[in-house]
């Protein structure tokens, strides 16, 4: 079944709206974080540090999103299934995939299992885009590592199989 409505009409306007009161949101954050959290005095980072980030890169994404619906607001969507009966499949695909990843996680390592995660997600999702695929796979896990490990000082799972 055809859809009857167009980007614009709908979807456009909700993302610029979304957007931009998240990034509204974003930016009281960033600002009040420091004012609600005691003062830190030794070198490191601050109490408020990881909500100031959140909250900036939650300015940033929602900037990004109403950018998109700006961009969007003329484009017609073109056969849109408003039905939903065919994204079932992907998001049953989708739960199975990420039950695999936690039950994974101790076996291989977070390195690989999120790797080969992003991987089957994307290709169960469409994506075909075979260098991108291999790029982000690449290179998101390490840099997601680096972040919680050295950053966040967070322990992540490693390889118990080998």
């Amino acid at each position: 079944m055809a859809a009857d409505f167009t980007y614009p009409m709908n979807m456009a306007r909700v993302d610029i709206i979304a957007g931009g009161l998240l990034c509204a949101f974003g930016i009281a954050i960033f600002v009040a974080a420091p004012l609600t959290v005691g003062e830190y005095n030794e070198v490191g980072l601050t109490p408020w540090s990881f909500p100031q980030a959140l909250s900036a890169a939650i300015a940033m994404l929602s900037a990004l999103l109403c950018w998109n619906g700006w961009r969007n607001r003329r484009r017609e969507v073109a056969d849109l299934e408003t039905d939903g009966a065919s994204s079932t499949p992907h998001i049953i695909a989708a739960i199975v995939v990420m039950g695999l990843y936690i039950v994974g996680m101790p076996l291989f390592g977070y390195l690989a299992a999120t790797a080969c995660t992003l991987l089957v997600l994307s290709i169960i999702y469409g994506n075909r885009r075979w260098l991108g695929l291999f790029i982000v796979a690449a290179a998101a896990p390490p840099a997601l590592y680096f972040f919680f490990q050295e950053v966040m000082i967070i322990l992540l799972p490693e390889a118990s199989l080998f």
